[in-house]
C-alpha cells in the first residue's frame, strides 16, 4: 500500500513538472529543382552560363530547431530556442545553432532574449515582404544585404498593446583593441498589427571597428552573377573592410482585402566611412500582391527596384521580379513554382550589366 502511494505521489509530481515545462521540436524540409542562367555584358564581350541544379531551401530555408519553456511562476517564464539551417542536397554543411540560439526570459514586461537572434530590423522587414516572404523574393535579390542574425544579441520584445508592439537588439562585437573601438549592431522595430491592417518601422546601424564589424553586402543579383573579381570591385565601392558605419531605415505595411493582399515598402540604407567625407546611398522599394486562385491554390506577384548612388551620383540600379504559385496538399505541404529574375546596371557608363533568370519547381514540408 506504502508503496502505491508513493508511485502515485511520483507520477503526480512528475504530472505537476510537465505541465509547467515543455519542449517541443519542429522544422521545415525544403528543397527544388530548376534551371539558373547568369548573364553578364561588359562592353562587347557577353558571357552567360545555364546550371540545372537540385537545391535546398526555395520558399524556405530548411532547418531543424528546438524550442521550450518552463512556468516559473508568477507570469514569469524562462524560455530557450535554438534553430540550425539544414542543406537537405548537402547536409554535410550544417552548423548547430547556426540560425538561433538563445537563452531568455518572459513575462507581462515583455520577453529578454540573450544569444544568436534575428534583428529587429528583420523582424519587421519579414513581416511584410513580397512574395510570401520566400527567399526568391524581389527584393532579397535585389536590395543591399543586411546582418539579419547576428552574434552575442541582446534583444528586448515588448507586450502587444492594442495591436502595436516592438523589439530593440543590440549585438557585441567583441572585436574591441589598443586603437579601435568594439563593432556593434543595433536595431530597433514597431509594428502595428490589426486585423487585415499591417504597418512597421525599422532601424538598423551596422557600425565596422574591428574583425567582427558588418557593411552591408552587395545586392543579391551581384553575388549571384559577377566574377570574383568584378565583385571585389563592387565591394570596394561599397566600403568593404574599412571603418565606418551602414544606417538602414525601413517603412512598409500590407493589406489583406480577401481577394488579395497587398504589400509594398521603402527602404534607405546609407554608408559613410571613418576619415573619408565619401558616403554611399541606396534608395529602394518593393511591391507585391498575393491572390488565393482556388480553395488550395494562392499566387504572388513581386517587383523590387534599389538605386545606389557614391557622393549623391547614381552608379548602378537593380531591379528584379517574382512569380511563385504554391498548392497545398495539406495544412503542412505545399507544392510550389518559381519564375524570377534580377538584374544589375552600371548606370554611369551603361557598358556593364549582369542578369539572372531562375525557373524552379519544388516542395516545402513543414513539422
Amino acid at each position: 500500500m506504502k508503496k502505491s502511494l508513493i508511485a502515485l505521489a511520483v507520477l503526480a509530481a512528475s504530472g505537476a513538472a510537465m505541465a509547467q515545462s515543455s519542449v517541443s521540436v519542429y522544422g521545415i524540409a525544403d528543397i527544388w529543382l530548376g534551371s539558373v542562367k547568369g548573364e553578364v555584358v561588359d562592353g562587347a564581350e557577353k558571357t552567360s552560363v545555364r546550371n540545372t541544379a537540385l537545391e535546398s531551401g526555395g520558399v524556405n530555408i530548411s532547418r531543424i530547431g528546438f524550442k521550450g519553456t518552463e512556468d516559473l511562476g508568477g507570469g514569469l517564464k524562462a524560455n530557450f530556442q535554438i534553430e540550425t539551417s539544414i542543406a537537405l542536397d548537402k547536409p554535410s554543411s550544417t552548423s548547430l545553432g547556426n540560425r538561433t540560439a538563445f537563452v531568455g526570459l518572459s513575462g507581462g514586461f515583455g520577453a529578454v532574449e540573450l544569444g544568436k537572434n534575428w534583428t529587429s530590423y528583420d523582424d519587421i522587414r519579414a513581416s511584410a515582404n513580397d512574395s510570401f516572404n520566400a527567399i526568391v523574393a524581389a527584393s532579397f535579390n535585389t536590395w543591399l544585404g543586411y546582418e539579419y542574425n547576428p552574434n552575442n544579441v541582446i534583444k528586448y520584445v515588448t507586450p502587444e498593446f492594442n495591436g502595436f508592439s516592438g523589439s530593440v537588439t543590440y549585438s557585441l562585437g567583441e572585436d574591441k583593441t589598443a586603437t579601435t573601438s568594439a563593432s556593434s549592431i543595433y536595431g530597433l522595430g514597431a509594428q502595428y498589427a490589426n486585423g487585415p491592417l499591417f504597418v512597421g518601422f525599422a532601424h538598423q546601424t551596422q557600425k565596422q571597428n574591428g574583425t567582427n564589424g558588418v557593411f552591408s553586402a552587395v545586392p543579391g543579383i551581384a553575388a549571384a552573377v559577377l566574377s570574383e573579381d568584378q565583385l571585389d570591385d563592387l565591394s570596394a565601392e561599397l566600403g568593404a573592410g574599412v571603418q565606418g558605419k551602414t544606417t538602414y531605415n525601413l517603412i512598409n505595411g500590407s493589406y489583406d482585402f480577401g481577394v488579395a493582399k497587398l504589400v509594398a515598402g521603402y527602404n534607405q540604407v546609407k554608408q559613410t566611412f571613418v576619415g573619408s567625407t565619401d558616403n554611399v546611398k541606396a534608395n529602394e522599394w518593393n511591391l507585391g500582391v498575393e491572390v488565393p486562385l482556388a480553395a488550395n491554390l494562392k499566387g504572388s506577384l513581386g517587383y523590387a527596384s534599389s538605386k545606389l548612388k557614391g557622393n549623391g551620383t547614381e552608379f548602378a540600379k537593380t531591379t528584379g521580379y517574382t512569380a511563385t504559385l504554391m498548392y497545398s496538399l495539406s495544412k503542412r505541404t505545399n507544392l510550389y513554382a518559381v519564375a524570377a529574375q534580377a538584374k544589375f546596371k552600371d548606370t554611369v557608363t551603361n557598358d556593364f550589366s549582369a542578369k539572372l533568370n531562375a525557373y524552379a519547381v519544388g516542395i516545402n514540408h513543414k513539422f
